[in-house]
């Protein structure tokens, strides 16, 4: 089984023929997750997170053999699957062509993986750097594992696999990529680092996650949508949320989280305004409370 695993962390034929077919396969079955799984299950996560990104991407990152060629064909993997993730749902979902307001976040992503890749590959060297590098992704996965068993304590059991996922698969990047302890340890001693920073963080001063599905942006605001509204732009003043359009029979709800009482801004695009937003939880009344910007 070792062998096998091993295998996977370097011991792949990873031609463009094969890493344009793993895109495909990735970007097919995140768009079937993103359709016919609920929001909540952690085989949807795929569609929304990047936690089970890491994955795919470090497996073709070790499975090339120069810096260069990881991060071209990392870029290439992500520009195929995530484009490909929303066009397979285009047809099926209320919003059409309009789905690809989400896809701003993953391009995005997706630039990031041509200097990411090229430096991702210096893990294979195996010296005390390529720990430090290494650690870039485990402490992004200990962050988002924290984030889930937060959300889990509040919408049992939501999110359980992908807690799963995020603290095991990170022994197994360590000890497969890895033959030499130094990088082992470098690496193993900053993601908990980053683990213990994040929990304070999150369990203490953050405050725990909050969930809302709020009407008032249509009704209290007198907006009236000209075709499928989406979320085109977001960001936040400190602390993970997001922002996304449900429709229901008598028009569109919000579905909002955040953090504390940190502060989050959106903007609403349809076919023909744009609309500016911000978001917060208001401890003293304990509500969400939108406000139009």
């Amino acid at each position: 089984m070792w062998k096998f695993i091993r295998k996977i962390f370097g011991g792949l034929n990873m031609s463009w023929r094969n890493t344009i077919i793993f895109a495909v396969i990735m970007g097919i079955y995140t768009a079937l997750m993103a359709m016919y799984v609920p929001d909540g299950n952690s085989f949807h996560d795929i569609a929304v997170t990047p936690e089970w990104w890491v994955l795919p991407a470090i497996i073709v990152i070790v499975n090339c053999k120069k810096p260069l060629e990881a991060a071209l064909k990392t870029f290439v993997f992500f520009l195929i699957s995530q484009p490909l993730v929303y066009l397979i749902q285009v047809p099926f979902n209320s919003m059409g062509w309009g789905l690809f307001g989400y896809y701003r976040y993953w391009f995005y992503v997706t630039l990031l993986t041509l200097p990411g890749g090229f430096i991702g590959w210096f893990i294979k060297k195996d010296e005390w750097y390529s720990g430090i590098i290494l650690s870039v992704m485990t402490g992004l996965l200990t962050a988002l594992g924290i984030s889930f068993i937060l959300n889990c304590m509040d919408n049992p059991p939501n999110h359980l696999i992908t807690i799963i996922y995020c603290f095991s698969i990170i022994p197994v990047f360590i000890f497969a990529i890895f033959k030499k302890n130094i990088p082992r340890i470098i690496c193993a001693v900053i993601t908990v680092v980053v683990a213990l920073a994040y929990g304070i963080v999150s369990f203490g001063w953050g405050g725990a996650p909050y969930e809302t599905y709020n009407n008032q942006i249509t009704t209290e605001n007198n907006i009236t949508f000209v075709g499928e509204p989406y979320i085109s732009t977001w960001s936040s003043e400190g602390g993970e949320g997001n922002v996304e359009i449900i429709k229901y029979d008598e028009g569109y709800t919000f579905k909002i989280t955040g953090v504390g009482e940190k502060k989050y801004y959106f903007e609403v695009s349809d076919d023909v305004n744009e609309y500016h937003f911000e978001y917060y939880f208001d401890k003293n009344e304990n509500m969400v409370k939108v406000n139009r910007i």
